[in-house]
Formats: structure tokens, sequence, C-alpha cells
């Protein structure tokens, strides 16, 4: 299986509400609208590895569906970071099935983030 990193299944914009650090890691919770997921609210928790360019991240989301049902799911992955910005990449699992490859675009300065996310199956 390949990805095209060109060609998203869906997209989604968030605000940062919330940065909190202790030591080598940083929490971050982000609300906003995901393309086929309506109105999202999530936490990651960014642990940094030597010169704080790069670690891992794992977290978890909550989605509020347009129809109103509720989703949810795990997120885990790795991430870069140059200054103010940092590229995230990782997997969730969505508890109504869907399995997706996500790439998050974090503006620290900004206090936005992007989302795009490509289906698994």
């Amino acid at each position: 299986m390949s990805i095209d990193l060109s060609s998203p299944d869906g997209k989604g914009s968030f605000s940062i509400t919330t940065v909190e650090h202790d030591d080598n890691l940083m929490v971050i919770h982000m609300e906003g609208k995901v393309e086929g997921y309506g109105f999202v609210r999530l936490t990651h928790a960014y642990e940094h590895i030597s010169d704080r360019s790069s670690g891992t991240f794992s977290g978890s989301a909550e989605a509020i569906l347009d129809d109103g049902n509720v989703v949810s799911t795990p997120h885990m992955g790795t991430f870069s970071r140059d200054g103010a910005v940092m590229l995230a990449y990782g997997t969730d699992s969505v508890t109504n099935g869907d399995l997706n490859f996500i790439r998050f675009k974090v503006d620290l300065i900004g206090k936005t983030a992007e989302v795009s996310f490509w289906s698994l199956k």
C-alpha cells in the first residue's frame, strides 16, 4: 500500500486552547472542525528526546459527528520540531471502524494546528 501525501482524504483546523509543560513533556489541548468528523476535541502529549527537535506523541480525540453521534480514537506517533512548528505523524483507530494515517502541523506561536488524514481501509 502506498499513500499519496499530496491528496488527503480529509482535513481540519484546530485552535490550541491550552499548552502545559513538564520537563520533557508538552501537553497540548485543541478543538476544531475536521471533514467527515464534525467538531473534534483532542489532547496530545509530546515527549521530547535529546535536543527537543523530535520525539514521540500520544493522545486521544473525541468527535461529535454532524448527525450528533460521538466517536473517539487514540493517537500515537512521532514528531519533529523546527522552531515553533511541529510536524506530527501517526495513526488513529476510530470507534466507528475508521483507521487513518494522520499528519498534524502545529504552530505553537500562532496557537493553531492543521490536520490531514488518509484512510488506511
